[in-house]
């Protein structure tokens, strides 16, 4: 597909293993399309790129599609109103046992920006109760462009089998969330 740009590398500008804000992040894959509709998605179907990155501690984080089931990547913004009121949303749906069993959540920090509401985002995620791993962004995005984030937040559900299964953006309640990801999982 001539819309898709494959990405090798991202930023370096933090030395791996140091705790910071943005981290490296290596991008090995396709690079998806930017998400423009939710009912026509052309990335339901495709490998998406192996992220290796590190959490804000610096600790080394990778996102290996294929590898550990069926995971939901959750892409935040620690400056976005509809972020905020999404992660508690994800925080009852999982208080009322609702996540799918063997589904993996990982959460990824980016488009940090340290003039905007509630940066760090080390202590804004931690402050919300998020209890899953988080990776963070690099100061490019990389991540976040290599998964064609369109908006925040922005989930995508990679299947165990390694492709893309369905993405969404957008502040969602717990009802559409628990829909969305039981009928994208099949």
């Amino acid at each position: 597909d001539d819309d898709v740009a494959p990405v090798t590398t991202s930023s370096t500008a933090v030395t791996p293993g140091a705790a910071a804000e943005n981290q490296p992040v290596v991008v090995d894959g396709m690079a998806l399309e930017p998400l423009t509709d939710e009912s026509a998605d052309p990335a339901v179907g495709l490998t998406p790129p192996t992220l290796s990155g590190a959490s804000f501690d610096g600790s080394a984080l990778s996102i290996t599609p294929g590898q550990g089931g069926d995971v939901l990547l959750v892409f935040l913004a620690h400056w976005c109103p509809h972020c905020n009121a999404e992660i508690p949303v994800i925080l009852d749906w999982q208080a009322n046992g609702m996540i799918p069993e063997g589904l993996s959540i990982v959460g990824i920090s980016t488009a940090v920006s340290a003039d905007r509401p509630n940066f760090p985002p080390s202590d804004w995620i931690a402050s919300k109760g998020w209890s899953w791993p988080v990776m963070a962004d690099s100061v490019d995005q990389a991540a976040a462009a290599a998964y064609g984030v369109s908006g925040y937040p922005f989930m995508v559900i990679v299947g165990a089998d390694g492709t893309v299964k369905g993405r969404t953006s957008g502040e969602k309640g717990l009802e559409f969330l628990d829909a969305w990801v039981r009928s994208t999982l099949g």
